[in-house]
């Protein structure tokens, strides 16, 4: 199964190669509004793998802090 952050990054890297290929071409309208929305989906992925990683991050520190109590209890 795949984890949320390999999704994110996977996203990321397909919003990436649309904007790659829509600065390719010529202007227009559409294209330039394609480029808008893509450019607000980015950072929205960015932030979604930062949150998971701040997540982990208190996730561990949590179980950390939990098992040196254990180990000093006994």
């Amino acid at each position: 199964m795949e984890r949320p952050e390999q999704k994110n990054y996977r996203e990321i890297e397909r919003l990436e190669g649309l904007l790659h290929e829509l600065r390719e071409g010529p202007a227009t309208a559409r294209k330039t509004e394609a480029i808008r929305e893509i450019g607000l989906e980015i950072p929205l992925a960015v932030r979604e793998v930062g949150a998971m990683m701040i997540n982990v991050g208190w996730e561990q520190s949590y179980a950390a802090d939990r098992s040196r109590r254990e180990d000093g209890d006994s």
